[in-house]
């Protein structure tokens, strides 16, 4: 299996169709909306037309404070001009987003509504890879709850070292990992955007391939499918990965029982290399346990467990402003049902201690 595909960390842009961690649930598309300038609206001044009332009598016409900065009696601040094309402006512009965001949501409901998009509900997945030559082999199980929570467990070889490990991602706020060893020091974030940038690239290829959905696959099916346009762009909040056209997919799905198995090679133009090509196997299983999904209860104990909080950074990718997600190290919680609700309570915004004095 080739992994030369470029990979890239970037700036916090989320999947805006299906795929992505919102195959697994876990992330919903989304528009961001930005707010328009909220003027203050004050008393108009009378029209031009309009006679000025008279002072009062026992104060001079022209009265003033003698202290700079402060008002004297009856003295009003004169409001400043509203600028009513500049306000139409924001007011359209902001109209325009919360258009473009109700079209792109209504899109996202016409493509789940799409026998296709089923494979995007499977709960647990099987992925395995291997790149003899690079030393390279791994094996991930992704699984996802009712409430959209995912547990990836990896076991992988690398030729600098074994990367094995449980990561329970919750809320998209918090990563918590257990008896995780990683292949290089602090490099958390790469080790879950590797393996679900492929799972990503799986269902993509399932989509592609069986586009009448996993229940149309009976014993065994053929898939051949080829695109010379438009290339393969699979991204996490915090990485994206690139397959350029021409494109090829090949390979066969299974049922067995109620898991359909997949085989699959996608042949990609390389990207340093425009006469080379990149050879991505996708080999495993597919299950959507909607009866019994799996389920990590508020009683899970987290000792043992170590806890990160999912921020954004800026940085500066390419020259250009970005937000890049990394894993921050935070003081852990008993229990999941603790961790839970300080999400509910705004964590990671305070300091830990604060959300365990809360009700």
């Amino acid at each position: 299996m080739s992994f030369s595909v470029w990979i890239g960390r970037h700036r916090s842009r989320l999947p805006t169709g299906v795929e992505g961690l919102c195959a697994l649930g876990a992330v919903v598309a989304a528009t961001a909306l930005s707010s328009a300038t909220v003027f203050a609206l004050g008393s108009q001044p009378p029209p031009a037309s309009a006679p000025a009332a008279p002072p009062p009598a026992s104060a001079p016409a022209a009265a003033g404070s003698s202290v700079p900065g402060k008002l004297a009696p009856g003295q009003m601040t004169p409001m400043a001009p509203i600028d009513l094309q500049r306000r139409a402006e924001e007011e359209a512009e902001l109209a325009a987003q919360q258009a473009a965001a109700a079209k792109a949501e209504a899109a996202r409901a016409a493509a789940m509504k799409k026998p296709g998009a089923q494979w995007y509900r499977g709960n647990l997945v099987t992925l395995n890879a291997s790149e003899p030559n690079a030393g390279f082999k791994a094996v991930w199980q992704f699984e996802r709850s009712a409430g959209n929570d995912i547990r990836l467990t990896l076991d992988e070889t690398r030729k600098v070292g074994p990367q094995r490990g449980t990561v329970l991602i919750i809320g998209q706020k918090a990563l918590i990992t257990h008896e995780m060893t990683l292949a290089r020091v602090g490099s958390l974030m790469a080790a879950v955007d590797g393996p679900t940038l492929l799972l990503n690239l799986t269902l993509r290829m399932l989509e592609r391939g069986v586009p009448d959905g996993p229940r149309s696959v009976g014993r065994e099916r053929v898939i051949s499918v080829k695109d010379v346009q438009n290339a393969i762009v699979v991204e996490t909040p915090s990485a994206q990965g690139l397959f350029l056209q021409p494109w090829q997919l090949t390979g066969k799905v299974t049922r067995k029982g109620g898991a359909i198995d997949f085989d699959l090679l996608l042949v990609s133009r390389s990207r340093t290399d425009p006469k080379a090509s990149n050879n991505t196997v996708l080999r495993g299983s597919w299950r959507n346990e909607e009866k019994t999904p799996p389920v990590f209860g508020d009683d899970l104990s987290l000792k043992g467990w170590m806890l990160y909080a999912i921020s954004g950074v800026s940085k500066e990718v390419n020259r250009q402003p970005s937000i890049v997600h990394q894993a921050i190290p935070r003081e852990g919680f008993a229990t999941l049902g603790e961790l839970r609700k300080a999400i509910e309570l705004g964590w990671p915004g305070q300091p830990d201690a604060v959300y365990r004095k809360k009700p």
